[in-house]
């Protein structure tokens, strides 16, 4: 986030507790609501999902467990028979002041690769081939994917509605 909006954040880790749903915006809302909830003061929360279109909306916000029980290989897997790889990652950002509610969703379209690739990133970047790429995000360099990806997609909406605060 930092690096994509240019500003240092204060950033706190805490265990939240989430709620199970395929809805990624009512996941990012019930998270803000706890995280402000425990820490009293204004929060930016943010969640990822990914979704196989041939699955319907799987793994989608399910994702973080689906890599955990099937690691990054036994997720390509899930679309060795399927004619259809395509794949839309979303993150929703939501900004909870204990009053007012805003969230920003961003989302990218690709493909998912046959085998994880290596490089550089995290999570499903080694999967996830943007849409006009022939190379994971796990291959490409920052610059590149914070051009396009779904988080930079978010923060920009994010920094859009800040700025007309001022």
């Amino acid at each position: 986030m930092e690096r994509i909006l240019g500003v240092e954040l204060s950033h706190q880790t805490i265990d939240l507790s989430e709620i199970q749903s395929l809805d990624l915006e009512k996941v990012v809302t019930a998270k803000a609501k706890v995280a402000y909830a425990e820490i009293g003061s204004p929060v930016i929360v943010e969640d990822t999902s990914l979704t196989f279109n041939a699955l319907g909306r799987l793994p989608g916000t399910f994702i973080k467990f689906f890599a955990e029980e099937l690691d990054y290989a036994g997720l390509c897997t899930l679309l060795e028979h399927k004619e259809d790889r395509s794949a839309v990652v979303r993150a929703c950002i939501a900004l909870y002041d204990g009053d007012t509610m805003q969230t920003f969703l961003g989302e990218c379209e690709g493909t998912i690769a046959n085998m994880p690739h290596s490089g550089e990133g995290f999570g499903f970047d080694c999967i996830f081939i943007p849409e006009g790429y022939e190379n994971t995000w796990s291959e490409l360099d920052n610059e590149v994917k914070d051009s396009m990806s779904h988080r930079s997609r978010a923060l920009q909406k994010l920094a859009s509605y800040l700025e007309k605060l001022n």
